[in-house]
């Protein structure tokens, strides 16, 4: 049950409306989701979350596809309906197949390409408890040729999946009937 309203298009400031227009517009949606809506009561959170969402999900080395299956895969071990109704409608959008997405929910050493395995076996194990990272955790990530700035955004991605869950699952929002129309 929503615990924060929408804030609609229609009612919200200039601001506040350029951040929902830029942010489904680059994130393919047909419309701003909710989770941004109930966000866009404070221009600077909503802001926050979009500069952060633009740089460390959206863009980088590491492949949007590949984030949005870290983002399932955390938000489905936290147990955030929201997010993973979200992201795996993202998945479906970059041309997830149900296996994958299977896979993702239910058991992620199960992926076939080893080097997504291991950087989404590596996301949950920072968003779970990051100070339980060894050396041989990145030593399994250099392994596949990924560098320093690749693994950055896999930590980054596995920090903003955990604010994303917190946010929407503190403000009680809804999934987006959207969600099982994309894709």
């Amino acid at each position: 049950m929503p615990r924060i309203s929408t804030l609609e298009p229609t009612q919200a400031p200039p601001g506040v409306l350029a951040v929902y227009t830029d942010f489904y517009r680059r994130m393919m949606f047909p419309a701003a989701p909710n989770f941004l809506k109930v966000q866009g009561h404070s221009s600077t959170v909503v802001q926050g979350t979009w500069d952060v969402v633009r740089n460390v999900l959206v863009t980088g080395k590491i492949s949007r596809f590949v984030k949005e299956m870290l983002f399932v895969a955390i938000s489905n071990d936290r147990g955030c309906r929201y997010c993973v109704a979200a992201h795996i409608a993202c998945c479906r959008m970059l041309g997830a197949d149900p296996q994958l997405i299977n896979s993702l929910v239910h058991n992620v050493g199960s992926l076939t390409d080893p080097p997504t395995r291991d950087i989404v076996l590596f996301g949950l194990k920072c968003s779970r408890d990051p100070q339980s990272l060894t050396q041989a955790d990145f030593a399994r990530l250099h392994k596949h040729g990924l560098g320093d700035s690749e693994i950055i955004e896999i930590i980054a991605m596995s920090g903003l999946a955990v604010y994303a869950n917190i946010m929407a699952d503190a403000t009680g929002v809804e999934p987006d009937h959207m969600f099982n129309e994309v894709g």
